[in-house]
């Protein structure tokens, strides 16, 4: 475990990265099902600064590193210069490409073909980045390292990491109610769910075969004593995430009918008993009231539901963070 503690800016590298470039996979799912307005599209390219912002810091991190004495460990591991610049490469192509995307989307010179058309190419090369990190560390000399489960795994990392980020930047922006109508939801969540299947799968197989590996050295010898508890963390944090995203989705329908009941029962029904039955100015008065709580109501649903979707979001990604850091901490600790 000293060996993860001692790489501990790759870790957050490793799993800040891949979520943070993935974010544009769920924005690509949401610009392909849903028409926001010309405003919402305009919180939604504001809010897109918060994934840019986290793939900035990964990248500090990882640059500290390599200033650091640990860095002496990837030539101990027989990480390649040759992965490593491919890595760094895609990684300056993304963010090259992710910031000139930002700065022409908030001028407000990206017409809804070409948006489309750029997330889209975005989400796979936020794809292509993980999986390129993923091939470094299948590449090296640790045997618990190569296997294609590896880059798999990081392809898996970025989508369930990525999409709930996505999604809470539509959410953060306010346009959830509207892409709650279209098939965004379903399709977001079909998409986490696969990308966390992947991602157990790839953290189960790592783990089981440095197990194999330590027990046919040493038999009868515990490789990693309380490795299955980072297991559970990850695992938990995945379904942790992918619950927060269907709770999102409910938008507090339920509360609406009662909303509604409280507020016409609310009414100042009294002050039109003495008027005429079929006087105008009753009727209109009542269409009026009526209208009004309706009106005051849905505001305040609309309000409520956007709050709690936010709430739920922003639990679901520290919980899916969480289960990155876990699973690649077990990644590090898991060299023989």
């Amino acid at each position: 475990m000293d060996l993860a503690y001692l790489q501990l800016p790759l870790v957050f590298f490793t799993a800040a990265a891949p979520m943070s470039s993935g974010a544009f996979i769920g924005l690509a799912i949401a610009f392909a099902t849903t028409r926001f307005s010309a405003e919402e599209l305009g919180r939604i390219d504001r809010w897109t600064l918060l994934p840019l912002a986290i793939l900035a810091a990964s990248f500090v991190a990882v640059l500290a590193f390599s200033f650091a004495p640990q860095s002496a460990l990837l030539a101990i591991q027989g990480v390649g210069l040759g992965s490593l610049g491919f890595v760094a490469v895609m990684a300056v192509l993304f963010a090259v490409a992710a910031l000139v995307y930002w700065v022409v989307a908030m001028v407000g010179k990206l017409a809804d073909g070409v948006r489309k058309v750029y997330v889209g190419f975005l989400g796979v090369l936020a794809v292509v980045l993980s999986v390129a990190i993923g091939v470094a560390y299948s590449l090296s000399d640790v045997s618990t390292w190569a296997s294609p489960v590896v880059p798999l795994g990081f392809a898996g990392f970025c989508v369930v990491g990525g999409v709930p980020l996505g999604m809470f930047v539509v959410a953060a922006a306010r346009a959830l109610p509207t892409a709650r109508a279209t098939r965004f939801g379903s399709i977001a969540l079909i998409s986490a769910f696969v990308g966390a299947v992947v991602s157990i799968f790839a953290v189960t197989v790592l783990m089981m075969n440095a197990q194999a590996t330590a027990a046919a050295v040493l038999p009868g010898v515990d490789f990693l004593p309380g490795a299955w508890v980072y297991l559970v963390v990850s695992i938990v944090g995945f379904v942790a995430v992918l619950a927060c995203m269907r709770g999102s989705l409910g938008g507090g329908r339920s509360s609406a009918p009662l909303g509604s009941t409280a507020g016409v029962s609310a009414m100042p029904w009294n002050s039109l008993d003495d008027a005429p039955v079929g006087d105008p100015a009753r009727t209109d008065s009542v269409r009026t009231d009526a209208a009004h709580v309706r009106d005051t109501t849905g505001a305040g649903e609309s309000t409520a539901a956007t709050a709690s979707s936010v709430g739920l979001l922003a639990l679901g990604n520290v919980a899916v963070l969480v289960a990155l850091v876990a699973a690649r901490v077990l990644f590090y600790a898991l060299q023989i």
